[in-house]
């Protein structure tokens, strides 16, 4: 069943009903998924009924650095998207955990042409409701998917754009078909380079160690809450380099982390345990960690953005 659809959306400066958010087939953005995009969490802090954005700032950073690869101007600047991003949460009245996203696109090309370049961009965003995964909690079973991952000689990973989804979606889509929650692509070295949508983190002796972007892996924003928050409470260090398959096979503990994702469990890999194959103590002290920073906005640090000036329903 379809999730109910929030009544607004935003697109090209104007707020419009959810079903009239629409790109024509013949766009670049649609048809050959000319975009680069971020998804941003809003978390519901019901005891003082706020909705907080996390990172906002820093994805809109990603974004533009995406933008920047892609050689994409649009006639919208940082603080306008904020702005609109806020105002579309609170017309759509959010009191949970939301989705938020952010794709900025090539229209048409000169002559329809889906391959022509062209300075004709556009920008929509769009939120949903999205509760946390059932992972978060059980922890996920992973295998090393028969896809490589994409290099930065061909569509470099570092640039956050749909079409880069399309080698995520067929090693997710071959992990559900032979029974696993998600799986790990390696790079053309034979290394761990990162899961569909999110980053790996294993723990080996105490200390974090994550694949560094020259591995494929995306340049995480939430690996790197978890780099310091890690080491401010937990006096942890986040080492990165490359990890073999069988590397990750005897770790302690490992997760994956994402903005989706969080900082969610793996219990297994390739049907192996990780550790003893339940959600191990480190990972979860820093699901609680990253949990109190994102939903409460604690912890002093400038990560967290209120979306509604005044308590929900109050205003």
């Amino acid at each position: 069943m379809n999730a109910q659809a929030p009544r607004y959306a935003w697109l090209n400066g104007e707020f419009v009903d959810w079903d009239r958010c629409v790109l024509h087939a013949r766009s670049q953005g649609a048809f050959w998924g000319a975009n680069v995009f971020e998804g941003v969490r809003g978390y519901w802090d019901a005891s003082a009924g706020q909705l907080r954005l996390f990172r906002m700032h820093d994805h809109l950073l990603r974004l533009r650095r995406s933008m920047k690869s892609v050689r994409m101007e649009l006639p919208f600047h940082g603080h306008e998207i904020q702005d609109s991003s806020l105002e579309l949460l609170r017309r759509n009245e959010f009191t949970t955990d939301v989705h938020l996203c952010i794709v900025a696109y090539f229209d048409s090309g000169p002559q329809f042409d889906p391959l022509a370049p062209t300075e004709h961009t556009g920008l929509h965003l769009t939120a949903i409701a999205k509760p946390r995964s059932p992972a978060y909690h059980r922890g996920a079973a992973a295998c090393i998917s028969s896809w490589r991952r994409i290099s930065d000689d061909t569509m470099p990973p570092r640039i956050k754009t749909g079409a880069n989804y399309h080698n995520s979606r067929l090693a997710q889509h071959e992990a559900i078909r032979n029974g696993y929650d998600t799986a790990l692509l390696l790079n053309q070295r034979g290394t761990i380079a990162e899961g569909p949508g999110s980053c790996l983190v294993m723990v080996s002796d105490g200390v974090l160690v994550t694949p560094p972007a020259t591995s494929g892996a995306l340049e995480g924003i939430t690996v790197a809450t978890v780099e310091r928050l890690a080491a401010e409470e937990l006096g942890m260090s986040l080492v990165r380099r490359e990890i073999d398959r069988t590397e990750l096979y005897g770790a302690d503990e490992a997760f994956m982390c994402g903005t989706l994702a969080e900082i969610q469990p793996l219990i297994s890999v390739d049907r192996l345990p990780i550790g003893d194959g339940q959600p191990a103590p480190i990972t979860r002290k820093l699901q609680a960690i990253y949990d109190t920073v994102a939903r409460e906005g604690k912890g002093g640090l400038p990560w967290s953005l209120p979306v509604y000036p005044f308590p929900a329903g109050n205003g």
